[in-house]
């Protein structure tokens, strides 16, 4: 292998292995469950949301 190509790869494997440091911060605990109650919370805050204006839409029709 010629001397640039190696560089281009050493720049790549460099490359990957601070993309990997970035996921590691994702690996905290608890981080995935707080994102999924808080979702699941966004979306049954909206269905409750979409409910009431259904209901006065139809007591007010």
């Amino acid at each position: 292998m010629d001397t640039m190509s190696k560089t281009m790869v050493d720049d790549q494997i460099e490359s990957l292995e601070l993309g990997l440091q970035e996921l590691e911060s994702l690996e905290a605990p608890g981080f995935w469950t707080t994102v999924g109650v808080s979702v699941g919370v966004t979306a049954a805050s909206a269905a409750a949301y979409g409910s009431y204006a259904v209901s006065v839409a139809t007591v007010a029709t």
